[in-house]
């Protein structure tokens, strides 16, 4: 983590932070391995009956190898969790576990066999391999062989022994499947629908659907029945959509100017899913909330928060009561982005927000120092290519600030030469030339999607909407979220009600791939240049790593950009005061 302070030695103090943590963790490893080896060893998807494991033949520098380490890598990635060692990745040649975790080598491995099933579904192969693989690294990360070596090397405990160890099998491996497809879905390789075929063809694959009477009853004291494994993998499945749709609805909230119902949401995905990406979101959404808490004067330029795909408080009376209360939203925003940086200290994005909340703060000396030292030296190994663009738009709000204004022109510059469409709108407002207004009005055209509207008030009942009661979840002791997920051929609906006092957001956002076009026929693949052109500037937008959210408050309408400036799908929306 940053120091709290600038300082020459921060940089070596976190190294010298690492080498010790990492040494205690080898000696803990190496203290805790023989108890390990004796309760549980590894911690296999699978468990072949009589498959003895004496070592493993691993297939190293082939394309398989190369292709399920990429899969890995990003998963690895995507979990951000850099706390502890990360585990080497494994191809293996033997065919006895399918997926394994081998705490003692800090390995986790998979076989070739379940390589080569995985590759039976083409264009989704990487997304079966990715929940085998996040599946295991859940195991990792949740601790499953902890608590399950810890209950088998207590023998004094008055419980059935063999009965818990099927049932916390059951409990571990449901987890590991729930938390493993939404660590796979936020590495990007979407929603892997097809878990209990998968599983089914693995049995088939290495002849589990093949036992001996004796060999079945090896497994049964293990391990939950295929039928009883699918059906407990389905289960998950749409408790993962669940927290999948959960956390798009967040964002957009977030996107919106929804703080205080954007705080909740991320903060329910917390209590399932540690992640630095929600614990970012959820301060850049205190940021936001923060933001309106000045005056219009004192924030002449936007920031490049981003939000990674808002606490609301009372504005009081006077300015002194306002300024309070910024900076205590600003002060819990940073304690979100240090909670995010203490689970990976290379997390650029959250260093860059934390310099901004210093920026608003005031300090622009603390400010300095993270976007420079800290998020700088993050971003700098490639990774973050975005936020580096975004650290020069917040040098060039410094520079600005401290009278140095062709210093400033030079880094807007810079950020709008690499396509920092942010940046371009900054350089305008410094040297005061003329920026498109957001258009109002469209010929009264309304905004559709999949040929629904509800934008047409006087013939649209808003409180009718249908939504699926299966997927309705209580966010908050006050807010739920309701979802229609089949609302349009290729479109969700997203309802969040929060009943104290009675509100409502409705938004209708496009599926991957959607084919359709706006009221002024733009569609996928549009840039920021053709959106302003039909739409004018956005009053509104939000910075991503990725790229860019154009929110038309007017228009209720918002554009999600992505790499390269071009749309990848857009939502329109409206709030409204419900009967109930």
């Amino acid at each position: 983590m940053a120091s709290s302070s600038p300082s020459p030695t921060s940089n070596l103090f976190k190294m010298r932070l690492k080498s010790t943590f990492l040494l205690f963790w080898a000696i803990w490893l190496s203290m805790s391995a023989a108890a390990q080896e004796r309760s549980f060893g590894t911690l296999p998807l699978i468990q072949k009956p009589g498959a003895a494991r004496p070592g493993v033949t691993k297939i190293e520098d082939t394309p398989e190898y190369k292709k399920a380490l990429a899969v890995y890598e990003r998963l690895v990635q995507a979990r951000g969790d850099f706390r502890y060692p990360v585990p080497t990745f494994v191809l293996s040649a033997d065919e006895a576990q399918v997926a394994y975790i081998d705490y003692k080598q800090l390995e986790i491995g998979l076989e070739k066999k379940a390589y080569d099933v995985c590759a039976s579904y083409g264009e989704d192969a990487d997304a079966a391999m990715a929940f085998l693989l996040g599946h295991e690294l859940t195991h990792y990360y949740e601790k499953h062989a902890w608590r399950r070596g810890f209950v088998a090397d207590h023998k004094d405990l008055k419980i059935g022994i063999k009965l818990y160890h099927l049932a916390d099998t059951i409990a571990n491996e449901t987890e590991a499947d729930y938390l493993g497809g939404f660590l796979a879905y936020s590495a990007g390789f979407g929603l892997f629908n097809k878990g209990d075929e998968i599983i089914a063809k693995l049995y088939k694959a290495y002849g589990l659907d093949r036992l001996t009477p004796e060999e079945q009853a090896v497994m049964d004291k293990t391990y939950p029945s295929l039928a009883d494994r699918q059906t407990l993998i389905k289960r998950s499945a749409e408790r993962l959509s669940q927290l999948v749709e959960v956390f798009d609805m967040a964002n957009l909230l977030t996107a919106i100017g929804k703080y205080t119902e954007a705080v909740e949401y991320y903060r329910y995905i917390l209590m399932e899913y540690q992640s630095r990406e929600t614990y970012n979101n959820l301060g850049v959404t205190i940021v936001l909330d923060a933001l309106k808490f000045f005056n219009e004067n004192e924030l002449p330029f936007r920031f490049p928060l981003e939000l990674d795909l808002e606490s609301s408080a009372t504005k009081g009376d006077g300015m002194a009561s306002a300024v309070k209360i910024r900076i205590e939203l600003l002060k819990q925003a940073v304690l979100h982005f240090d909670a995010a940086i203490s689970l990976d200290p290379n997390y650029a994005p959250a260093y860059l927000n934390k310099a901004i909340a210093f920026a608003l703060m005031g300090d622009n000396v603390r400010a300095r120092f993270y976007a420079v030292t800290e998020a700088w030296e993050a971003a700098k190994n490639g990774q973050y290519p975005k936020t580096a663009i975004d650290i020069d738009i917040l040098l060039g709000i410094l520079d600005h600030r401290e009278g140095q204004e062709q210093k400033a022109i030079d880094a807007f510059q810079k950020a709008a030469a690499s396509g920092s469409k942010l940046a371009d709108y900054n350089l305008k407002r410094l040297q005061n030339k003329e920026i498109p207004a957001e258009r109002t009005t469209l010929g009264g055209r309304l905004e559709r999607i999949d040929g629904k509207t509800f934008m047409d008030m006087d013939n649209f009942d808003l409180d009718e909407l249908p939504t699926d009661p299966r997927s309705t979840v209580a966010v908050g002791g006050n807010v739920n979220f309701y979802q229609n997920p089949q609302y349009g051929d290729n479109s969700r609906l997203f309802i969040n009600h929060n009943r104290r006092p009675s509100h409502k957001v409705v938004v209708h956002v496009t599926g991957k791939g959607y084919t359709g076009k706006t009221s002024e026929r733009i569609g996928l693949g549009a840039t920021h240049e053709e959106i302003v052109e039909k739409y004018g500037e956005p009053k509104r937008t939000v910075e991503t790593p990725r790229g860019q959210i154009m929110v038309y408050e007017s228009r209720k309408i918002a554009f999600i950009l992505g790499a390269g400036g071009q749309l990848e799908r857009w939502a329109i929306f409206t709030d409204f005061k419900s009967d109930f």
